[in-house]
This record gives structure tokens, sequence and C-alpha cells, in this order.
């Protein structure tokens, strides 16, 4: 390996790392606020954490937690599909999304809700989900 390839390589190993931390630092900020009440204040932390780091499915599922709370059914179960999209064998977060949809067709009929599908892998079908990065070298 070139010594160029060893430091970009590096290089990207501490840019993931620090995107990481920042995202998960979020996330427990969001869940502290989430515990003492502040919804609104947990959900805006939460959806930092998912800017920081659009594929992890933890953000997304804890912002769904935090808008369900506030009322927005209907964005909550958007989160949560996305979520679902990004780590299809995560179950707490299928079962989450599983009963949202369940309270939503009791109590909140006037939502529509999405068929069910299957997850699609490495599709970017609604402009929200990314696609997975491009590998950087082809051996």
């Amino acid at each position: 390996m070139c010594q160029f390839s060893v430091r970009f390589t590096l290089l990207l190993l501490l840019s993931a790392i620090s995107t990481s931390s920042v995202s998960a630092d979020l996330q427990t900020e969001g869940r502290l606020q989430l515990s003492q009440g502040d919804n609104l204040e947990a959900s805006k932390k939460f959806a930092e954490a998912a800017k920081v780091n659009p594929f992890d499915p933890s953000a997304l599922n804890n912002q769904a937690v935090a808008v369900a709370a506030q009322g927005d059914y209907e964005k909550a179960l958007n989160l949560l599909e996305r979520a679902v999209r990004l780590g299809p064998g995560r179950a707490d977060i299928v079962a989450n999304l599983q009963e949202l949809r369940r309270w939503v067709g009791r109590n909140a009929p006037q939502i529509q809700l999405a068929e069910k599908s299957n997850p699609v892998m490495n599709v970017y079908p609604d402009g929200d989900v990314p696609p997975e990065p491009p590998p950087l070298w082809k051996k």
C-alpha cells in the first residue's frame, strides 16, 4: 500500500470516529432531554445526530420516539419506516414501527398507513435515505 493510501485511510478512519462520537454525544443529549420530558429539544438533538450520520437508524428511531411523544404520529411513522430501511435487522426498531402502526390504526384512523413492504437495501426511492457509499478501491 502506498504512503498516500495509508494516510488517506487513516484520515477516513479518524473522520468516521469523530462523526460517530459527535452523533453519539447528540443522541446522549437527546435521551437526557427525553427523560426530562423535553420532547421538542430531544427531537432536535436526534435530528442533528441523523444529519451527522445519515446511515444511523438509531438516530431516526430515537427521533421518532420524541416526535410521537409530541403527537406527530405521521412524522414518527415516516421516521421509523426510514430507520427500518436502514437497519432491517434491528428488531427493536421493527417492533417500534409495528407498535406505532397498531396504535395509529386504533387511535388515529385519519392517518393513512403506508402499505407494509419489505425493506429494500441500497435503493434511493424517496430521496430520504442515501445509498451505501461506493467502495474506495476495487481489487
